[in-house]
């Protein structure tokens, strides 16, 4: 099911299907959200109750074993519309017998789209209804349309990032791709950054805000994410997007682990409680 939420600058469209957001248009009719294409046929993955690819293709937890599709299994499940307004919606996933063949915890997990002038809330609320603490991790997975071709596109740090980011098995970003503006740590874009499909990783950023900057129109996107510790920068080569994802989590990059609990990234909830986060995108 589709569903709209609108104000007089921005007409946002969401499936609860994977509580996926499928369109966010401006006033002036302006499509900032990617389309499926032949480059990636998503557009705004929900990550949970893990991020990025598990080793081996499953979780452990308690001893026992747990196949889980890579993101966690959120994006292709069927939320609920808990609540809804002409501005806001919020969706619902529970635990569920189906659930639990990939994941053995009790839980609830709330996402909330609001919109607030010219930005869109996103924010998260995971709750334990397990006996005994529940491990995981959430995240998003945004694409942002870059009509001018990635070349174009910078991403603005608000602050200057002390340690380097990595690119997922090959190392650390070239210096080609890094620089500086008023002190504050900028990534330039390029094809070349994102061959074989790979992904820029911030561990433990330190910054809460980045800023999409078009050199060309000026055009600017800005993802605020407080309290988010990790941060994933991700194309297709010759593509014309980009997705900036904040995540509460980390992959594995192949490491393999005896128990969720060690999994790099985790977090832990104990019984009945609750932990929440958001991200905020301004156009």
């Amino acid at each position: 099911m589709i569903v709209e939420i609108k104000n007089a600058n921005l007409e946002v469209k969401i499936n609860s299907h994977g509580a996926e957001i499928k369109s966010i248009k401006t006033s002036d009719g302006t499509e900032r959200l990617h389309q499926p294409d032949t480059f990636w046929e998503d557009q705004a993955l929900v990550l949970f109750p893990v991020c990025g690819a598990p080793a081996m293709g499953k979780i452990t937890v308690d001893g026992t074993d747990y196949p889980m599709p890579p993101h966690g299994f959120a994006s292709s499940s069927d939320f609920e519309i808990f609540r809804q307004t002409e501005d806001s919606v919020t969706f619902l996933l529970k635990s569920s017998e189906e659930t639990k063949k990939s994941y053995p915890y009790d839980f609830e997990f709330f996402i909330t789209y609001t919109l607030k002038n010219s930005s869109l809330d996103i924010s998260y609320r995971v709750e334990n209804k397990t006996d005994g603490a529940m491990f995981f991790s959430f995240g998003s997975h945004e694409g942002y349309n870059c009509p001018e071709g990635l070349s174009n596109y910078e991403i603005h740090f608000d602050k200057k990032e002390s340690e380097k980011p990595i690119i997922y098995e090959t190392g650390l970003v070239p210096e080609d791709n890094l620089s500086e503006y008023d002190g504050h740590s900028v990534l330039v874009l390029t094809d070349s950054l994102f061959d074989d499909s790979v992904t820029v990783v911030y561990e433990a950023v330190e910054s809460d805000r980045v800023v999409l900057k078009n050199k060309t129109t000026g055009q600017e996107t800005k993802v605020e994410y407080p309290g988010i510790e990790n941060l994933f920068v991700w194309t297709e080569p010759g593509s014309q997007f980009v997705c900036i994802e904040p995540w509460c989590g980390m992959a594995d990059y192949g490491k393999t682990h005896d128990d969720i609990s060690n999994k790099q990234g985790i977090h832990r909830l104990e019984k009945d409680a609750y932990f929440e986060r958001h991200h905020i995108i301004t156009f």
